[in-house]
């Protein structure tokens, strides 16, 4: 047997890696995220608020094989394990051995192989693009120019990040810039890419609205850098994470590949620690450098031997905490009640529970998508995620989902303190919920400022236009609709929001898009604010949010 594994190293390697993560997937319940990117699947399209579609594609991919969770994860598994076999393909000088340990060394990329997200994908198709690269620089001729094009497109639909990838690449190689074949590549990858710009377009670039303005914090806070940099080198290994990275940064590029490889290592954590400073900065965006922080990493320890020693004594504890985590993964093993948050226990049973008090409502979540999306899942029933002002925009607000609930009779569930009528839940103690009849909220409808809106003298001046869904027009004129407000929310530096009405009511609004200008009193404190529109609902204290954020000083 041993004779056998060590002449087939690398096929037993693989596999056993792939298998064990099979059989994790299999067993373990979803997290939040991956809840939600199934969701996607009931809607496909070219693009989502939060994130291109690749993900949703590749969940739909296996959900249509295995209905579970194995489904939802099966080529996220396939793609991680390929994504190591590509990066192994990357080493110049190959020690197979210390190879093995370096992967697995990296808790996240053992266990995070599993988990049905973006990253998973964008990682795999950062290891092919360099892989292309890597042939594109020897070759040069149209095949490989063509390959390339497609590699940029397909990391680009797995998450924007990827265009980080591609900036260091050409800052790593200015004579790229001589070469026509550089932009033959990028005409290649911006066709490729048109789908989802087009979606972007006609949704009014919802994903950049978000991802550069709605996530800015309201002010810095010293604990998003020192965050930032601890989840990093924990996110590098739970105890070599520190050396793998002194090593991919020590390390000198002896060829163009890995200063392509050197380049974005910097980039990605240059990047968002400077993030760091405008609002949370989350440990996983920097995922795509781990193919530079394997291959570099390799290339120095290669020859360093004492360094070798401590990585290989070290790996031993190391898959022992991993295996640790992974047997807690599974739902036979009791949630520990010292884990603040765990999303991958007792799923079913508050699931259930909120279906059996539902007795066939349909159910509305307040503020929270990830609380819809395992309820989907899990109980096989659509849902939706009402994100009123208390929360954030998602996908929740473009699915056709809340047109169905309006005037019907719905089972609201929230926040515990955040409903005036209450049934509390055992079996999610947070949670409680109360039947409204009707329920309306008007959550699709999206309110554009085309200006700056000014705030002097309590005053508060803006102008822009209301979209909303055709089919909303109608419920617009009919009571109790019509009275239903437009309402001006301001968030402050301490997250309590505070709303005023702002003169409109939805039976102002005639037209799918609607222009609309704004004179009115905001009567604030002085301070520092984030302003939005919102809509009120049936729910008290609790109207949906209808527009991004922008910065306001009151004073």
């Amino acid at each position: 047997m041993l004779s056998f594994i060590k002449k087939n190293h690398q096929l037993v390697f693989y596999i056993g890696w792939c298998v064990l993560n099979l059989i994790q997937a299999g067993f373990t319940e979803l997290f939040d995220d991956e809840a939600y990117y199934w969701v996607y699947t009931q809607f496909p399209d070219w693009g989502y608020f939060d994130h291109p579609p690749m993900v949703a594609l590749l969940i739909k991919a296996g959900y249509a094989i295995f209905h579970n969770e194995l489904g939802v994860r099966f080529f996220i598994v396939l793609l991680n394990t390929a994504t190591i076999f590509i990066t192994q393909q990357l080493l110049a000088k190959k020690d197979p051995y210390l190879f093995y340990a370096i992967v697995c060394s990296i808790a996240i990329v053992q266990i995070g192989g599993i988990i049905a997200v973006p990253d998973i994908p964008l990682l795999f198709f950062v290891a092919l693009y360099f892989w292309i690269y890597k042939r594109f620089l020897e070759y040069m001729n149209l095949w490989w120019t063509l390959l390339l094009g497609i590699s940029v497109a397909l990391m680009m639909y797995s998450k924007y990040h990827g265009v980080l990838i591609v900036l260091a690449t050409l800052a790593s190689n200015p004579k790229l810039f001589t070469r026509y074949q550089t932009y033959l590549v990028t005409l290649i990858a911006l066709l490729a890419f048109t789908p989802h710009l087009y979606w972007q377009y006609t949704h009014g670039f919802p994903s950049v609205q978000f991802h550069l303005f709605e996530r800015v914090a309201p002010s810095y806070h010293t604990k998003y850098t020192i965050e930032y940099l601890v989840g990093q080198v924990a996110m590098a290994g739970p105890l070599m994470g520190w050396l793998l990275m002194k090593s991919a940064l020590d390390y000198k590029p002896q060829e163009a590949l890995e200063r392509a490889l050197k380049f974005t290592l910097i980039t990605f954590y240059g990047f968002f620690l400077l993030s760091s400073f405008r609002g949370r900065v989350e440990a996983n965006w920097t995922v795509p450098a781990f193919i530079a922080l394997i291959v570099l990493s390799h290339q120095f320890l290669v020859k360093q031997f004492a360094w070798q020693t401590w990585l290989y004594k070290s790996l031993p504890i190391t898959l022992g905490l991993i295996l640790l985590a992974r047997i807690y993964m599974l739902p036979v093993v009791p949630r520990a009640s010292w884990i603040r948050k765990d999303e991958f226990h007792n799923n079913k049973d508050w699931v259930n529970e909120i279906r059996d008090r539902a007795q066939g409502l349909p159910v509305v979540f307040i503020g929270t998508y990830q609380k819809a999306s395992k309820y989907w899942f899990y109980s096989q029933r659509p849902a939706l995620s009402m994100n009123n002002i208390e929360y954030r925009r998602n996908n929740y607000n473009y699915w056709p989902i809340e047109d169905s609930l309006i005037g019907r009779r719905v089972m609201v569930v929230g926040n515990y303190d955040g409903l005036t009528q209450l049934e509390r839940f055992e079996k999610s103690a947070n949670l409680a919920s109360h039947v409204y009849t009707p329920y309306y909220s008007f959550s699709r409808v999206n309110i554009k400022c085309e200006n700056k809106p000014v705030l002097v003298n309590k005053q508060l001046s803006v102008s822009g236009t209301i979209v909303s869904p055709a089919n909303y027009l109608s419920h617009y004129q009919q009571a109790p609709y019509d009275t239903v407000a437009i309402l001006l929310a301001f968030e402050n530096e301490n997250d309590k929001v505070l709303t005023f009405p702002s003169g409109l009511c939805l039976r102002d609004l005639k037209e799918v898009v609607q222009p609309f200008t704004l004179q009115t009193s905001a009567p604030l404190p002085q301070g520092k604010y984030t302003f939005r529109f919102a809509i009120g609902s049936c729910i008290a204290n609790s109207p949906s949010m209808n527009s991004t954020g922008t910065k306001l000083t009151c004073e």
